[in-house]
């Protein structure tokens, strides 16, 4: 009975492991910007990335930061008309095992011992008896995602095939979800969350798995 309860807790621990994300995020916003960051308003053309290997995913996300950009107050213009273009890449881990050691805690209980006097007599005690902790190593396997964002200024590249870049924004996160459909979610809420930002260092975002900014994204 004790076990099966020491199980319980086991798996009870073990799936609140996953309730959220750790994305580490940062931006690199170019000097010649930093007086006029990049306000709302201004338009944007999301640049697809050229023979992607899943056309599908590709446009998914392309639609998601199409999305984002306008629910923040940016325009989405053409090509031949944007004032910004916006490019991205994205990747995930093949995988990498790793183990550490769960603690497994077993509740005290009480028992019943049976004790002797120098006369022979029989005295029946009880007794409680302690809980107790014990280590299980546990073995799984983490992938590394990843996002990065560029912004570059269109004009200047229209005009004279110029990439003049104005930010630059990298997300990652490692988890043991190996769904990258899933996971650049939570690296596009991370990113925008800061997007157009010096953060001048990395940043963590921790991002629960019912987060309503990542909700919007699920079957679009």
């Amino acid at each position: 009975m004790i076990k099966k309860a020491g199980l319980l807790i086991l798996a009870f621990f073990l799936s609140g492991c996953a309730t959220y994300y750790n994305v580490r995020v940062n931006g690199y916003l170019d000097k010649v910007h930093a007086q006029t960051p990049i306000n709302s308003g201004v338009s944007f053309c999301v640049l697809e990335n050229k023979n992607p290997k899943n056309p599908i995913l590709e446009y998914e996300i392309k639609s998601k930061i199409e999305k984002t950009l306008s629910e923040n107050g940016y325009m989405l213009e053409s090509e031949n008309k944007a004032g910004l273009y916006l490019s991205y890449m994205y990747a995930i881990s093949s995988g990498k095992h790793q183990s550490e050691m769960t603690p497994l805690y077993y509740p005290g209980n009480t028992g019943m011992i049976q004790t002797y006097d120098s006369s022979g007599k029989t005295t029946n005690s009880i007794i409680t008896f302690p809980g107790y902790t014990v280590y299980v190593p546990h073995k799984f396997i983490v992938y590394t995602s990843s996002l990065n964002l560029k912004v570059i200024d269109a004009k200047l590249f229209r005009d004279k095939k110029q990439e003049s870049v104005v930010w630059i924004g990298e997300a990652i996160s490692t988890s043991q979800n190996s769904d990258l459909r899933e996971t650049v979610n939570y690296l596009l809420v991370a990113s925008f969350e800061h997007f157009g930002e010096n953060t001048f260092r990395g940043l963590v975002s921790n991002i629960r798995e019912n987060d309503s900014r990542v909700k919007k994204y699920l079957n679009q």
